[in-house]
């Protein structure tokens, strides 16, 4: 469920920051009381920029994006630090989103990512596999078993995600999601038994074993800069990231994200709080004219973006 927040003021059409009279955090959690979220470990807040309202070279853009959120965390009061080496160095990855044509698994609830990592310009042999449990509802997204089998190592996490939706609003939903790795050759013809082999509750969603996947690829490039500091928590890592729909094609989409993991969802409102100040007076108040005509659409995610998958508010 998108949890928003009434906390815009109008001018012109668009959306501007105000101060909220409440935080969304205490809606989120007057939504969902404990113990319901005890196993949301953290939080990422995420602001998409119009790759049109920056540089056209990445390098260049990536360091003009990042000395404009120094600046404006610094005018509004907010501790941004840089990281002492290559702060702007280049990460280069591709991330397939897989469904049927008729998107019946995010209809269900979940959603599939293949990411494919390089080193010296060549893919890595093996492929990080991530499985999500999208429900719009959180008890229903945290219900969902995950459970992998046949591979090692499996990370399972689930987090709330915060971004400005519909009217400009400050909202967040929750997912949770399972990641391991697996040979490339593994997965065969991308069929949902090539993934139901891991992950065998995706073969207990009505469809066939055979019934071909359709990938959307979106070629990744990212910087891991620094950190947001807020009070009482260790500092919350900075990614920035381009979507390109070619190899070394021009960005359609940037976006801005940093998460703050490890908590008490429950006993750590203050940072919550702080999290979403941040949101609303840096990047909606300062930074606001870096958002694209469709922005509030996405909900700051660039996978709805991608797979055209707007949120749904209630």
């Amino acid at each position: 469920m998108w949890v928003t927040l009434a906390m815009a003021t109008f001018a012109g059409g668009s959306a501007v920051a105000a101060e909220p009279s409440k935080a969304l955090y205490l809606d989120t959690i007057e939504t969902y009381p404990a113990p319901t979220l005890e196993k949301v470990s953290g939080r990422e807040y995420k602001f998409l920029i119009d790759a049109a309202k920056t540089r056209p070279a990445m390098d260049e853009a990536f360091r003009d994006l990042w000395t404009q959120v120094k600046s404006a965390a610094a005018r509004r009061g907010f501790m941004v630090t840089e990281k002492k080496k290559r702060p702007l160095k280049i990460e280069t990855l591709t991330k397939e989103y897989l469904d049927t044509s008729d998107q019946a698994l995010w209809n269900n609830g979940y959603l599939v990512r293949i990411t494919t990592r390089y080193r010296n310009g060549k893919p890595d042999s093996t492929v990080s596999v991530t499985v999500k449990s999208i429900h719009e509802d959180a008890l229903r997204a945290l219900a969902a078993p995950l459970s992998v089998v046949g591979v090692g190592k499996v990370r399972t996490e689930a987090q709330e995600n915060v971004g400005f939706g519909p009217g400009g609003r400050l909202g967040g939903y929750v997912e949770k999601g399972a990641s391991f790795t697996v040979p490339r050759d593994t997965l065969g013809e991308r069929t949902l038994g090539d993934f139901g082999k891991y992950m065998p509750e995706l073969l207990r969603l009505g469809l066939p074993a055979d019934t071909r996947l359709l990938g959307k690829n979106a070629f990744s490039y990212r910087i891991k800069p620094g950190a947001v500091v807020l009070p009482g928590t260790e500092p919350c890592g900075i990614e920035m990231e381009a979507w390109s729909a070619t190899e070394g094609g021009a960005p359609f989409v940037y976006d801005f994200a940093f998460s703050c993991g490890g908590l008490d969802f429950y006993a750590n409102g203050e940072i919550h709080v702080a999290g979403e100040q941040f949101m609303i007076k840096v990047m909606q108040g300062e930074l606001g004219g870096l958002a694209g005509a469709d922005g509030e659409k996405w909900g700051g995610s660039k996978v709805r973006k991608l797979m055209n998958r707007p949120i749904s508010v209630k």
